[in-house]
């Protein structure tokens, strides 16, 4: 088997390199063809999971602003959601995330959630709420330059 299989290929070893060629410049196309779809569907993909994120955020953070007359008063420009927390700490910061840790395990989930959509440079959630008590939630990169409001949707 194997010397018949040689003997076709040193009689035939151009034909053979040229269909080898034609092979590969062909999944070269397709490869070309379906991986900016997938890498654009996997980006989607986390840009809809940091908005659901962000939405659950924002509910549980008004939610903790209506039900609780600690911080009935309480706003803030723009705090980061994902930073370490003393758990009995004094400070209204930590015990603002605290109780978002809190309300958000009545939801059945155990820890805050982290941003996934990293292109743009965005690291964490933050969340704002002004003297209304209009909680806004941001995909956040520490600097003032970029963030994104996720929550309420203004992302498209």
């Amino acid at each position: 088997m194997k010397k018949r299989l040689g003997n076709y290929l040193k009689n035939k070893s151009t034909y053979f390199y040229v269909e080898a060629v034609v092979v590969i410049v062909i999944l070269t196309v397709l490869i070309a063809i379906f991986v900016p779809r997938q890498i654009n569907k996997i980006y989607k993909l986390k840009r809809n999971t940091d908005i659901s994120n962000a939405t659950l955020l924002g509910h549980a953070a008004e939610n903790i602003i209506k039900s609780n007359d600690e911080f009935k008063n309480y706003f803030i420009d723009k705090l980061n959601v994902n930073k370490e927390v003393i758990v009995n700490s004094e400070d209204i910061d930590d015990r603002f995330i605290n109780a978002l840790i809190k309300e958000l395990k009545g939801f059945k989930i155990n820890q805050l959630p982290i941003i996934k959509m990293k292109k743009g440079g965005y690291t964490h959630f933050s969340i704002s709420i002004d003297n209304n008590n209009n909680v806004n939630v941001y995909a956040d990169n520490s600097d003032d330059t970029k963030d994104l409001q996720l929550y309420p949707k203004k992302y498209n």
